[in-house]
């Protein structure tokens, strides 16, 4: 990914990014370096928040638009997230999935959303069972 953007490979850039790779969803800036530090304890959060600003500059990574700490995940395929609205869980929906209600919201507010800007709230698996009993 750091090639095709013609990037250094820095210990932290590629760390970053491994870590990213590595996970099935999005995580805080915080657990990032957490990750990283158990390996590199030498590289602090301050380098990470630096490389996570690098990579959604260069559209490596991009944020994930919630409330409280930010959460940032790969560019590595179009989505959007549902997000549960109890626990926080995040899960990605392929962006052609919504493709035509993307098209019609975009129509009807003059908004151009993109591949990766919806985040769409509700009750995760688990948290619907815990409901029901």
């Amino acid at each position: 990914m750091l090639d095709a953007i013609g990037s250094r490979h820095t210990i932290a850039r590629t760390m970053v990014v491994d870590i990213l790779a590595a996970v099935d969803g999005h995580l805080p800036i915080t657990e990032i370096h957490e990750r990283v530090a158990a390996t590199r304890p030498e590289i602090n959060l301050s380098t990470v928040h630096r490389t996570i600003a690098f990579l959604v500059e260069h559209g490596v990574a991009h944020p994930l638009p919630l409330p409280g700490e930010g959460r940032y995940g790969l560019n590595d395929a179009p989505h959007h997230h549902a997000v549960c609205d109890t626990c926080g869980a995040v899960s990605e929906i392929a962006a052609q999935t919504l493709a035509a209600a993307v098209t019609a919201a975009e129509r009807s507010s003059d908004f151009t959303l993109g591949d990766s800007g919806l985040a769409l709230f509700g009750r995760c698996p688990a948290c619907r069972g815990r409901t029901r009993r």
